[in-house]
């Protein structure tokens, strides 16, 4: 078995009480406690792939909005990000010109260890009922509006498309879910949507950043003039590596 990896700080053999060089200078005491906690929690971390003294063995950051969580798990060769949704505030738009412009959302979600990433394979689900328009009644979504959803490393901005996929890195971390329909201003389905390639991205000068995107799928009339609150529940996993920094 390969030796754990430990903050230097931590794994030197001292403690308040305890001398590594000299030798046991006083009896156990509470800081031997405190200094084998510590420890524990190095190896905890070490499993999980966590070495703050290597920036290959780190994790990303999660964006700081109501909602949003995030457990990771794995080793330093691959780790697994798991992060739930608890109705998260996606704000939606209506295009700029309605007759062309499809509404559309986009939320920054997590931000990668500056370096080249690799995505392994990744998934997203929207248990049924758990997409909800806070406003609805189309003055902001429709509350039958047919809307599209995906992850990707650029955010969506205001475009003449009906169509999320267009711009490849709009759904280029979790392709497109299509044809996501609202009833009654809530998902009438679990939506659920998952990548089968590889996808290597470049986060060497700026870090890779996950977005979550969303785009009227079908005509204007998914969204009024309105701005609106679409409310996120659900759970999207990412599995990657960190294959090195320039």
């Amino acid at each position: 078995m390969a030796a754990a990896t430990f903050p230097a700080e931590v794994w030197d053999g001292d403690s308040g009480s305890r001398d590594s060089d000299d030798g046991r200078s006083a009896g156990p005491s509470f800081l031997d406690w405190d200094r084998m906690i510590a420890e524990m929690q190095a190896v905890q971390r070490s499993n999980q792939g966590i070495d703050p003294d290597n920036v290959l063995n780190t994790v990303g950051v999660l964006a700081t909005i109501s909602g949003l969580s995030v457990v990771e798990r794995g080793n330093a060769a691959a780790h697994r990000t798991i992060i739930t949704f608890d109705e998260m505030d996606l704000d939606t738009i209506d295009g700029s010109a309605a007759a062309t412009d499809a509404c559309w959302g986009s939320q920054a979600l997590y931000t990668f260890p500056e370096g080249h990433i690799v995505f392994l394979g990744a998934h997203m689900l929207f248990p049924i009922g758990d997409l909800e328009a806070t406003t609805g009644g189309g003055a902001g979504l429709s509350d039958t509006a047919t809307l599209e959803m995906g992850v990707g490393s650029t955010s969506r901005v205001n475009a003449s498309d009906f169509d999320l996929s267009t711009t490849g890195t709009d759904q280029n971390i979790v392709p497109v879910q299509a044809g996501i329909v609202l009833a009654a201003g809530a998902s009438d389905a679990a939506e659920s949507s998952q990548a089968t390639a590889a996808l290597f991205l470049n986060g060497s000068a700026a870090a890779v950043v996950a977005y979550l995107n969303l785009c009227g799928a079908t005509d204007t009339t998914d969204h009024g003039v309105t701005a609106d609150v679409l409310k996120v529940s659900g759970t999207l996993n990412l599995i990657w590596s960190m294959q090195g920094d320039d």
